[in-house]
């Protein structure tokens, strides 16, 4: 079986990634990060199975590649795609790194020629694959859990611990014990929980494990100590608040995403399911 975390541009890919590659690290699963189906020769089922991969966290989702992936049980988290317009001006222009995007110091150049209103728009251009694949995934598809990274973002722990309980990754609370693992970043003393994997043989960690984890991938400790909501615009974790699009979008935004992309724009004006 193959575990995947499928993300999109500016919807906590980063965050998630180092976290789970984290997880990873502790439960003994063979991890692997992929940007695009680029990266890995245009096909990502042959890469996975080619590198017995048993995670994978696809930062840049594609519909297609997801399609041929053989036995998968995903976690798919999507963002307002308001936000992402917000989120993704203000990477590109100042923070987001170029080592895989080998257009980016144009597309930053331009948006450092073009007042915010004018670099909303043109950002709004270079969104529309990522907008289209979004507008066209399948969100019931079997074996993926479908969640809002709004709320991951708000209730972090709650919304983790419902993923990494769907991938198979997460053990019951009762099964937990504390130790102090090996193998590990250490960044704090915090210990994790070792138990039995859920038949395979393999590692789980426990709820304990993943708060712990949590604390030190934090938007406060990823931030420099910065809480949620005290902006930072040079930085890759520069707000860590949604809804932020309500301030900075206009009407013209507003009216070119919903001519281009109307079901996508629909969808995240109704409530979680």
């Amino acid at each position: 079986m193959l575990r995947a975390l499928l993300c999109h541009h500016r919807s906590g890919s980063t965050w998630l990634s180092g976290l789970l590659e984290e997880v990873c690290e502790y439960t003994g699963h063979r991890f692997a990060q992929v940007f695009d189906a680029d990266m890995v020769g245009g096909d990502l089922s042959a890469f996975v199975e080619a590198e017995s991969i048993e995670v994978l966290v696809y930062m840049n989702a594609d519909a297609d590649q997801v399609r041929a992936l053989s036995d998968l049980r995903g976690v798919h988290v999507v963002r307002d795609p308001r936000d992402v317009l917000v989120s993704s001006y203000y990477s590109h222009r100042y923070s987001h790194p170029a080592d895989y995007w080998q257009g980016l110091m144009e597309h930053r150049a331009e948006l450092e020629s073009l007042s915010e209103h004018e670099g909303l728009l043109a950002e709004l251009q270079c969104r529309r694959q990522q907008f289209r694949q979004m507008q066209e995934w399948d969100y019931e598809q079997e074996g993926v859990l479908e969640l809002r990274f709004e709320d991951l973002v708000n209730q972090p722990l709650a919304g983790l611990t419902r993923a990494l309980d769907h991938l198979e990754l997460l053990a019951p609370a009762s099964a937990s014990h504390s130790v102090q693992p090996s193998g590990l970043r250490a960044r704090t003393m915090a210990t994790l929980a070792r138990v039995r994997g859920k038949g395979d043989g393999r590692e789980t960690i426990s709820p304990s494990g993943l708060s712990a984890l949590l604390a030190r991938h934090s938007f406060e400790a990823l931030s420099g100590g910065r809480e949620r909501g005290d902006s930072d615009p040079m930085h890759h974790y520069r707000s860590g608040v949604p809804g932020e699009w309500r301030e900075r979008l206009h009407s013209a935004h507003l009216d070119e995403l919903m001519r281009l992309f109307p079901d996508l724009v629909e969808r995240f004006s109704q409530p979680p399911r």
